[in-house]
């Protein structure tokens, strides 16, 4: 039987690997050191600023390329990390 497929994202440049095709933003609050509640998450897009993820929105992992996360401060705002 073959193995099942890995899905990669990274969260501040550290790559992790999911089990699942999608993946919501609480579960990837909860992987590696965590991101507290008291900062956002954001999916950084190409040419734009960063899109805020909310905790029970769902994101799929298969789309091209590797998804990265990264967190700020709820007080700022996205793109000026």
């Amino acid at each position: 039987m073959a193995a099942k497929e890995k899905y990669k994202f990274k969260i501040e440049n550290e790559i992790y690997e999911w089990d699942n095709q999608t993946i919501t933003g609480a579960e990837v609050r909860g992987v590696g050191p965590g991101i507290p509640d008291s900062m956002d998450l954001y999916m950084k897009m190409p040419g734009q600023p960063g899109r805020l993820v909310g905790r029970g929105e769902s994101i799929d992992l298969r789309q091209s390329g590797i998804e990265k996360f990264y967190a700020q401060d709820a007080s700022s705002e996205a793109g000026n990390k």
